[in-house]
This record gives C-alpha cells, sequence and structure tokens, in this order.
C-alpha cells in the first residue's frame, strides 16, 4: 500500500498544470463545467491549473475520465517553440460567426497536429514546401480585384497546372509541403483556418461539413491567407476593417484560383441553372461561388446575377445544391501514409506509437485521417497457422 501511495504522489507531482487546462478548453468546458463533473469547486479547477495546487489521485482519474486523455497528456511537457520561427497569426473562416470558445478548442488541435508531424518528421521525409512568392505582385497601397487576379495565374503557371479544372486541391497542396488535417468539432460555424507554424503551412477543415466544393473553395481561401496574409499578428484580425479587407482578398483569390478568367469565362454559355450544374460536375465549384465569380469578371449583367441568385433561391439550393451529395469531399492523405508507411515496415508499432504521442487514440486517428481502428487492431489477431495434412 505505502508503494502504491507513493507511485501515486509521483505521478501527482509530475502533472502539468498547463496541461490541465489546455485539455479542458480543449474539449470546450468552463472552469465551472468540469468543477461540477468531477465533483469539485471551481476555485479548485482553476488552483490545479495555474499549479497552485496538486489534485488529489481521485480528482485526476475523474479528469482524466471525462476529458478523455491519457494521463500520460498530462506528464508530458509543452515544449517552447524555436523562437526564429514565431507563430503566425490564425486565420479563421466566418471569423466573426465563430465562437472564442470554438476558436480556443481548434487552436489546441493546431498544436497537436505540429506535435504529430515534428514526431513522424523523426522518420519521414516529408514533401518540401513550395511556395511561390508573390511579395513582387503587391504594392504598398495593397491588393485589389485585377492584382489579385494577376497572382492566381502566377500561382497556377509557378505550379505548371495550367487553366483547367484543379483535379484534387487537397492532394496538390501536400505535395507543396502542407501540411492538411480535418477536424471533428462539431461546430457547423468552423468552415477552415490555417497557420503557418515551424516554416510550414498548416491548413485545418471542418469535417462536419461534407460538401466537397465547399470544402475545396475553404482551402483557396486558406492558401490565400498563407500566401498574402503571413506579416499579420493576432491582434490584427480582431479589427473589423482588417477582418473584413483580408476576407474579401482570399475570397477573391479562391474564385481566381479555382476558375482563372480566360478558361472559365468562355465555358459560362446560358444563364440556366442545369448549365451551371454541368460546370459545376467539370469545376468542382459551388453554383453560388460560380454565379459569384461570374459577377466579378463582368460575364452576366446586373439582372442576369439577380436572376441567377433568385433561381437559387427559389430552388432551395442556397444550404444544398445538385451534386452535393454525388462530389467526394478530397480527403487529406500525408499524416495517413507517414504513419502507415511506420506501421507497415515495423519501424514502430501502434502501441509505441501511442506511448510516443499523447494525445489518445481516437484523438490521432482522427487527426491524421487514419481509418477508425488502425491504432487499435494489433494485439487482437491470435496468429494461427494451417496444420500440415500429409
Amino acid at each position: 500500500m505505502i508503494k502504491y501511495k507513493n507511485k501515486e504522489r509521483k505521478i501527482l507531482n509530475n502533472i502539468i498544470p498547463s496541461r490541465l487546462r489546455e485539455a479542458r478548453i480543449a474539449r470546450g468546458y468552463t472552469l465551472k463545467q468540469l468543477a461540477e463533473m468531477v465533483g469539485v469547486t471551481r476555485q479548485s479547477i482553476s488552483q490545479y491549473e495555474l499549479g497552485r495546487t496538486i489534485p488529489s489521485g481521485e480528482v485526476l482519474r475523474k479528469i482524466i475520465e471525462k476529458l478523455k486523455f491519457p494521463l500520460s497528456f498530462f506528464t508530458k511537457p509543452i515544449e517552447n517553440e524555436n523562437v526564429q520561427n514565431p507563430k503566425s497569426a490564425i486565420f479563421f473562416r466566418s471569423l466573426r460567426s465563430t465562437t472564442q470558445k470554438s476558436r480556443n478548442m481548434s487552436s489546441c488541435r493546431i498544436d497537436w497536429v505540429r506535435d504529430i508531424f515534428l514526431y513522424l518528421s523523426n522518420f519521414i521525409d516529408f514533401p518540401k514546401v513550395d511556395i511561390p512568392d508573390v511579395s513582387k505582385f503587391v504594392p504598398n497601397d495593397g491588393l485589389d480585384k485585377d492584382i489579385i487576379e494577376d497572382i492566381a495565374i502566377y500561382v497556377r503557371k509557378y505550379w505548371g497546372l495550367g487553366l483547367g479544372p484543379i483535379s484534387n486541391l487537397t492532394l496538390l497542396l501536400e505535395k507543396k509541403g502542407f501540411i492538411i488535417s480535418r477536424l471533428e468539432l462539431g461546430e457547423k460555424k468552423i468552415d477552415a483556418f490555417s497557420q503557418w507554424r515551424n516554416d510550414r503551412p498548416f491548413i485545418f477543415l471542418g469535417s462536419d461539413k461534407d460538401s466537397a466544393v465547399r470544402s475545396r473553395f475553404d482551402i483557396a481561401h486558406e492558401l490565400a491567407h498563407i500566401l498574402f496574409h503571413t506579416d499579420l499578428e493576432q491582434e490584427d484580425l480582431r479589427t473589423p476593417k482588417m477582418l473584413n479587407k483580408i476576407e474579401e482578398e482570399a475570397n477573391l483569390f479562391a474564385g481566381a484560383f479555382l476558375l482563372p478568367k480566360d478558361s472559365f469565362s468562355q465555358e459560362v454559355l446560358s444563364t440556366s441553372l442545369s448549365h451551371f450544374i454541368s460546370l459545376k460536375k467539370r469545376w468542382k465549384v459551388s453554383i453560388a461561388a460560380m454565379i459569384k465569380r461570374c459577377e466579378t469578371l463582368d460575364i452576366f449583367t446586373e439582372n442576369q446575377i439577380l436572376y441567377l441568385n433568385k433561381q437559387l433561391s427559389i430552388n432551395r439550393m442556397r444550404k444544398r445544391e445538385p451534386l452535393d451529395d454525388v462530389l467526394v469531399p478530397e480527403q487529406p492523405s500525408v499524416l495517413r501514409q507517414a504513419v502507415k508507411l511506420l506501421l507497415d515496415n515495423n519501424i514502430k508499432t501502434s502501441y509505441e506509437i501511442l506511448e510516443d504521442l499523447p494525445y489518445g487514440v481516437d484523438e490521432i486517428e482522427s487527426l491524421c485521417n487514419l481509418p477508425k481502428g488502425t491504432l487499435t487492431q494489433e494485439g487482437k489477431v491470435i496468429p494461427l497457422n494451417l496444420k500440415k495434412f500429409k
């Protein structure tokens, strides 16, 4: 019993207070909510997170149970990033309608994916970052529509894409060194967000949305932030004027990049919705976004644009368009392939990966876009051999 108590005390003394706070925030709970769940006061939870007091063994067990993290998460030190590679601002789509709680939950997962990537980098050579420098296009007085059109074409030429539809935008960016992950946050208002970390761009997509075309537009939108806005700090995004400006720039770029003006405009031959459905199948861009692109390029008159938007409303296509249940959302693959490479080549076992990464099996499988059960199958199969019959 004494030996057990000593072991428990050692574990409790190794608990890192900031990890308690991180776990609570990642699950979206307030101090009061977690306190009620584990049967202590709000002040007690605050004291644990500040490191002024240590939770009892029983309280810690309840915290682990309620927050669904392994014990190792609470004892693993948080590594400081290289001061020469500071974090850029986090760009959230629909920032104004996204709650602070949701942004905080998302920010935690940026740290986790970065940690997973750095861990995998010890064994895997990931694609080098290959992003064009567009600074020469940007004048001192900022971007305008025409400049953004030029940048979109330049980026396409730099990557050798031509002027046709991009078959798989997620795969393209992963080949260019981006780390892309889908998150299950249960938050419909978070479409996507991005950030530069350790000289590498990270893009996160909400897996709660199942529209392939909207997801592709989100990726192109985040690509614009990576290209244009890396000099901004988080404080800059608190200004509505600045936020509106960069969101408009990102939307303009996404439209110009996915639907190049010279090629796309030649294919728009009618204002019928059936024609736009066929264009959607080819370009993998939503009808609403294509109509907006037609407006930007002055392909149609103001009345024609008004007619098309009315048709979307009349036919109840604002939230769900034709082909949304046919086109399959693109899936990130680089982290999944890296984990599979470790397993298939016996470099690491599932058990060792779960020991090395303190985030829990469900979390790691989700962040790496692994099929559920990938890291829990090992040890469940009993090795059997057929008998040799004479």
